[in-house]
């Protein structure tokens, strides 16, 4: 008796799963996966230029939108910026008096 085995996919991440299979769109997630988000810009920049469905640049542009930090980041770190200055400020003036 043989055996059949199947091959299985590996299992997209979440937020991957309705992304169209597109082999160039799998790279960039998987470089997504891997932490190489400059990989990812440039992919994404070239798929959304191409000759690709709009589903597939559509997926491109939304993987790309994941490498961006939000507003809410920017503010915070903005705040924790401006406090460690003016706490810095207050240190320096209260020391030399």
């Amino acid at each position: 008796m043989s055996r059949v085995t199947t091959v299985k996919e590996p299992a997209r991440p979440s937020y991957a799963r309705d992304y169209p299979d597109d082999p160039e769109l799998l790279e960039l997630v998987d470089a997504f996966e891997a932490g190489n988000y400059r990989g990812v810009r440039d992919g994404a920049a070239h798929i959304a230029a191409g000759e690709k469905p709009e589903a597939v640049k559509n997926a491109a542009r939304d993987l790309r939108s994941r490498t961006e930090p939000s507003r809410l980041q920017l503010l915070l770190l903005a705040i924790t910026a401006l406090l460690v200055i003016v706490l810095s400020a207050y240190e320096i003036a209260r020391h030399h008096r």
